[in-house]
């Protein structure tokens, strides 16, 4: 059998482990490799600053960057990089063209074999959308039109809908979720990716037949961003849904009790000054049969209500006592108080209260 020299097989292998040896020493390491610009303006040219260091043990040059068409300007530190220097690679868009895009962009180093990939991606539109009217909710990046929903006038059986809109003013993709559903609510978010700059919607499905009482059930939902994300006030999200008695088809309309209200819209004054608004409503039935008060009920935390007799005769009233301290002001929504009753005409009457800022 014949047998090689041993010498250039030695030579051989010192010289593979001495490139290997420089090549894992030799590494560039980029704090992001994608960018996300959002919403670009039609012909306003965007930058991306992508921030790198040299985490070898060897300096390290980077021979070349180029990006995948001439839409793209870049520009790189020409000199040698030493262990744990740093720099950056910047990407200039020229946003000519409308619609998403996506390039890529390729970063040649010395002594590492490959290419290390950046892109840059966004959405270029004609304007940008102003969303300071349209959207007045914040949660991080996503704006909302409203942050709560309300369910109005549901009878059992009904499965209503409600939309609520959101705008994506971040640079990245979002997948909005809803947490701490209860049974009776659904939510889909449509689309189920949200892309910057764009605007999608969420839609809440009610499933009255899983109501327990009738009169107003509320519950607070939070808008999930993330995986991960957390529970807090700034992502809550009320929802109420007011379930009425039915209907009675049979009633004798001519001698069916009437609930009248000397008042539904109530000017509480300031609670800048106060810790505690008081007003008074009187309730009075000007039917021919007696009126049951079978719900008296409040949307907000910060109010309180009391009723001096809840079965009227005809002819009788009763008082409705109402009082808002400064715990509402850290409800979202509306101040109101529910009434359901017997009236077969006006079966769920509301009280909206104003206080003053």
């Amino acid at each position: 059998m014949n047998h090689l020299p041993l010498s250039p097989i030695r030579g051989a292998l010192t010289l593979l482990l001495s490139l290997c040896a420089c090549c894992a020493a030799a590494q560039l390491r980029f704090e992001a490799p994608r960018y996300d610009f959002g919403t670009v303006v039609w012909q306003t040219p965007v930058t991306a600053t992508f921030h790198f260091t040299n985490v070898g043990s060897q300096p390290l040059t980077i021979r070349d960057v180029r990006p995948d068409c001439g839409c793209t300007v870049v520009n790189w530190p020409r000199m040698p990089i030493a262990p744990g220097g740093e720099g950056t690679v910047t990407a200039t868009y020229d946003a000519a063209l409308l619609g998403h895009f996506e390039k890529q962009i390729a970063v040649t180093v010395s002594h590492t074999e490959g290419n290390i990939w950046l892109t840059v991606s966004g959405d270029v539109v004609m304007k940008r959308i102003d969303i300071s009217g349209r959207f007045p909710c914040r949660v991080g990046d996503l704006y909302l039109d409203a942050d709560n929903i309300e369910f109005d006038d549901v009878q059992r059986g009904d499965i209503p809908q409600k939309a609520l809109t959101i705008y994506n003013g971040g640079r990245q993709s979002i997948e909005p979720a809803l947490m701490h559903l209860p049974k009776y609510l659904t939510v889909t978010a449509d689309p189920a990716v949200l892309r910057p700059g764009r605007t999608g919607r969420l839609l809440f499905t009610l499933n009255s037949n899983l109501l327990r009482n009738y009169g107003l059930t509320q519950t607070s939902v939070y808008l999930s961003r993330f995986s991960g994300d957390r529970v807090h006030r700034d992502n809550e999200i009320g929802v109420s849904a007011t379930l009425l008695p039915p209907i009675d088809a049979d009633a004798d309309m001519a001698h069916a009790p009437v609930a009248t209200l000397d008042s539904t819209l109530l000017h509480m004054g300031s609670l800048s000054r106060k810790k505690k608004l008081k007003a008074v409503v009187n309730l009075t039935n000007t039917g021919l049969a007696d009126l049951d008060v079978s719900a008296l009920q409040v949307y907000n935390p910060g109010l309180s209500v009391s009723l001096s007799k809840r079965r009227l005769k005809p002819g009788e009233s009763a008082k409705i006592r109402i009082a808002v301290s400064t715990q509402s002001n850290t409800f979202k929504g509306r101040r109101r108080v529910l009434l359901i009753t017997n009236d077969p005409v006006h079966p769920k009457i509301v009280i909206d209260l104003l206080v003053a800022k």
